[in-house]
This record gives C-alpha cells, sequence and structure tokens, in this order.
C-alpha cells in the first residue's frame, strides 16, 4: 500500500517496503505529478520489486513536462532531447560502459568515436537516424559502426546501436 500526502509545498509518497520499512520520499510540487509517481510506485509494489523501488529525478522532470504542455502522442515515439548527433553522444557517454565499451578516442570530425570492444578497436560515428548516414555520404570503410538514436536504414552495410532502445521516456 502506498499513499501521497503534502507537508508545505511538496506532495511526498509514502509507502512500506517488502521488509516492512517505511518509505517517505518528496516527489513534486505539482499534485498531479505525484499522483502520477505514487501509480509508478504501487504498480512496482505489486509486482513485489520494492527492494529495487526508485523513482528517478529524470521521471519526475518528465512527467511534469508532460502535463504542463500539450503533448501528442507522436511525440512520445521519440525522446524529445534528441535533435542532432551531439545528443546522440551525450547519450551514448551515460551507457557506454554498460554496453561493453570503453571511449579511446572522441572528435568532432568523422568518425566520432574510437572505441574497445572485447579488444577490439571499432570505429563509430553518431546520427540521429541511421539513414542519415547514406544522405551525408559518408565513407562506410572509414566506419566500422553507427551509433544512432533511430535505426531506419534497414540495408546498412555496417552494424548499428540504437540508443532508443536503452533508454525509457519516462527515465
Amino acid at each position: 500500500m502506498a499513499w501521497l500526502y503534502q507537508r508545505g509545498k511538496k506532495w511526498w509518497i509514502g509507502y512500506y517496503d517488502e521488509g516492512g520499512n517505511r518509505v517517505r520520499k518528496s516527489v513534486s510540487e505539482s499534485k498531479e505529478v505525484a499522483e502520477l509517481t505514487l501509480k509508478r510506485v504501487e504498480v512496482e509494489l505489486a509486482k513485489k520489486n520494492a527492494k529495487s523501488l526508485a523513482v528517478p529525478e529524470a521521471a519526475l522532470e518528465v512527467i511534469d513536462r508532460h502535463l504542463k504542455e500539450d503533448v501528442h502522442v507522436e511525440r512520445l515515439a521519440t525522446y524529445p532531447g534528441v535533435r542532432n548527433p551531439t545528443n546522440v553522444r551525450e547519450l551514448f557517454i551515460r551507457i557506454y560502459n554498460k554496453l561493453g565499451f570503453e571511449v579511446l578516442k572522441s572528435q568532432d570530425e568523422f568518425p566520432h568515436y574510437v572505441l574497445s570492444s572485447e579488444d577490439r578497436l571499432v570505429r563509430a560515428h553518431t546520427l540521429v537516424r541511421s539513414s542519415d548516414f547514406q544522405k551525408q555520404g559518408l565513407d562506410d570503410l572509414g566506419c566500422d559502426s553507427l551509433i544512432c538514436w533511430i535505426h531506419d536504414w534497414e540495408k546498412s552495410p555496417i552494424p548499428v546501436l540504437e540508443l532508443s532502445e536503452y533508454y525509457d521516456f519516462y527515465g
């Protein structure tokens, strides 16, 4: 069981974890954000994942922003912050080590990265869409892999790492 309460301007959620310990977390000044967060917590508790339960700050910010603006369903298909290859590079840097890479070199020129993966060098270039590689007329011999947000180039001659598979819209 989880509950919602207000202390001052802030809305809080509370619940008991699997060990019976009382947990309280400050969520937001918006009641709607707090209610959505409470629903998320209740779902997690129902799945008996209370030990790993966490409400990331990024999730609260996205939910808050989502409630403040008129968001169409189509916009939820892509991460709203990815507009250029620099954004893709920022997202890749957050998770490269979890994907088994070590960054040996990062540069603004083509290719953007020289990576190491399982003692093998990988030259990788970042793009918003994998099809941009072909549109920009880049040399596939100078690159071993593409790192993109959306993989939309079915006949890509080189491997593509699609970062949107590793990110959830709600954090």
